[in-house]
């Protein structure tokens, strides 16, 4: 059983969107542009303990009440040998054929202005034109006996969570247990008697007789007794954490302390045997808050790696929640003018598979980023972190963000950020590499942009070495191809050093960074490639915002301007 799209239409802020699912997706963007109306659309489809509740005014888009809501959920059943496609299809029975590979969900609600509200009707079928409608009991519609909802709020009540599924959580199977609740009994009449033998209890009967008599002089007493009972066995049970071989408790105060426990609690409760002939689906809103960033990186390993969050919908502002994120579906809501979304299934490459963290770590942060500037490498990094630091001092804050790639692997990145509707520059350098035959280059840099840009392509044959070493042979080389270069810089968004990253900063300021850097007897260049970013931290320390200013107005540092400006 595979989530195949959600179509939301008339409900809260969503006038009419459609999104593609997968089967754990992840919903990011700023505050207050819907994800958690996306959570809440899912939830009126599958969660009868929010159906119930029924529609509000408010709830329909701009308050259309006369238009309906629909929410219609599309979910992919062709795998016939997968158990959850199987129940489903069961349960759907006489709505669907064996032909048929998707079965649709829908809810319909139409506003009834005498009573104000709108009460969900459900349908499903095969056929999205021609769907059955959903036999119900009150709210419980069939739809209920397949799918279990787990809702995880960000600020889910412990105490609350525990009480009211205490029952389920904590199970006798042991025989004695009997004979210990039979001993619990006795000891409860035990203690009632003894709190009515209390000298204060006493003499508040011994008062309150002589009052009563006032009004009925019969031959009576008022006794008081305790009638302490057991109203639940588990009712006053409460979780503490020990630290293992002591005795001593620690109350599960902290917050982070709490949410890690609720995660347990949630897990335990979707293997229940009541949960376990469903199907568990989990909605979960911010799961990074109170956790500190090592906890958050915990738990993005359990969502992304245990078996138990098999249907997974996500909001989170973190990063550090995505860390471990494989074959999920990343959905960035944003409102430019009018809601909008993007979506994309992300899957880490094979190449990547060994550095899922570190590719992540670096794709996670970016997503949140309105622009982002690709650089190959730390000293790019902290040259160009440093530039936008002193000329725009709020360039993060207005969604630029800066991404070290680690190499030339643009495309991993690129790809992603690009389908997300998030813009992307690449800063890459003019490399040259020598081939089997004497004297001539290979032009990787141009074969590296090739393989980036949509139309315009560069030159890729080889070239005669120059005379005058790497770095003329660079420079002359785009200065040849300069017109197709700026056009791609126009078009895709890719901008070629003229040479490399040191022979540029050189360029441009060769005369301060030799006094900068004294120890590098007069060759900056030599100098910063040698232990690179550690000697580009030391540049980076004593340029001026003058200095600054002219790296960002440069040419070859275009790519500023471009992520800054463009």
């Amino acid at each position: 059983m595979e989530f195949k799209s959600i179509s939301i239409n008339n409900f809260r802020n969503f006038e009419e969107v459609t999104v593609d699912l997968s089967n754990k997706n992840i919903f990011f963007g700023m505050n207050d542009v819907g994800k958690t109306n996306f959570l809440y659309a899912l939830r009126y489809v599958f969660d009868k303990e929010v159906r119930k509740n029924e529609l509000l005014d408010s709830d329909f888009y701009q308050k259309n009440t006369a238009e309906p809501i629909d929410i219609v959920v599309a979910i992919d059943i062709s795998d016939v040998a997968d158990s959850d496609s199987q129940k489903l299809r069961a349960r759907v029975k006489g709505n669907i054929t064996s032909g048929d590979n998707i079965v649709y969900i829908k809810l319909h609600a139409v506003y009834n202005p005498s009573e104000l509200i709108a009460v969900p009707e459900m349908y499903w079928g095969g056929d999205l034109n021609n769907l059955g409608e959903m036999k119900a009991k009150s709210t419980y519609f069939e739809l209920d006996y397949v799918f279990n909802p787990i809702y995880i709020d960000a600020y889910v009540d412990l105490n609350t969570l525990f009480r009211k599924n205490s029952n389920q959580l904590i199970v006798s199977q042991d025989e004695t247990d009997e004979d210990t609740i039979t001993e619990i009994e006795g000891k409860i009449r035990d203690l009632n008697e003894t709190i009515g033998s209390l000298s204060g209890v006493k003499a508040f009967e011994d008062n309150v007789t002589p009052e009563y008599k006032k009004f009925k002089n019969e031959d009576i007493e008022v006794s008081v007794k305790s009638e302490i009972a057991i109203k639940g066995l588990y009712s006053n049970i409460v979780p503490y954490i020990k630290k293992n071989g002591e005795d001593l408790l620690y109350p599960t105060a902290g917050e982070g302390r709490k949410k890690l426990l609720v995660y347990s609690i949630y897990d335990l409760l979707a293997g229940t045997d009541q949960n376990a002939k469903k199907i568990n689906i989990f909605l979960i809103e911010e799961p990074e808050n109170h956790l500190h960033r090592s906890m958050q990186m915990a738990i993005s390993r359990v969502l992304f790696g245990e078996d138990n969050y098999k249907y997974l919908f996500v909001t989170t502002h973190s990063p550090l929640i995505l860390t471990e994120m494989d074959n999920v579906n990343l959905v960035r809501v944003f409102n430019e003018g009018r809601l909008d979304t993007r979506g994309v299934f992300y899957k880490v490459p094979d190449e990547y598979k060994q550095r899922k963290k570190m590719l992540n770590r670096g794709l996670s942060e970016a997503i949140f980023a309105k622009k982002v500037l690709l650089v190959e490498g730390p000293s790019e990094n902290v040259l160009f972190t440093k530039v936008l630091s002193e000329i725009k001092p709020d360039y993060e804050v207005d969604g630029v963000f800066i991404l070290p790639v680690n190499g030339i692997a643009f495309r991993a990145y690129k790809e992603i950020l690009e389908a997300l509707d998030i813009k992307t520059i690449i800063k890459t350098d003019n490399d040259l590499r020598k081939t089997n035959i004497s004297g001539q280059y290979s032009v990787l840099g141009f074969l590296r942009v090739n393989g980036y840009v949509t139309g315009t392509k560069l030159p890729v044959a080889n070239i005669p070495a120059s005379g005058s070493g790497d770095i003329n042979a660079k420079r002359d080389l785009y200065d040849r191809n300069r017109i197709l270069l700026d056009q791609i810089r126009e078009e895709d968004g890719i901008f070629l050093s003229h040479c490399g990253l040191e022979e540029d900063l050189d360029e441009l300021l060769h005369d301060e960074m030799v006094v900068y850097l004294p120890d590098s007897n007069g060759n900056p260049i030599n100098y910063l490639q040698d232990s690179k970013n550690y000697h580009m931290v030391e540049l980076v320390d004593k340029l001026s915002i003058e200095d600054c200013q002219a790296i960002y107005d440069d040419y070859n540092f275009a790519c500023l301007k471009e992520v800054m400006e463009g």
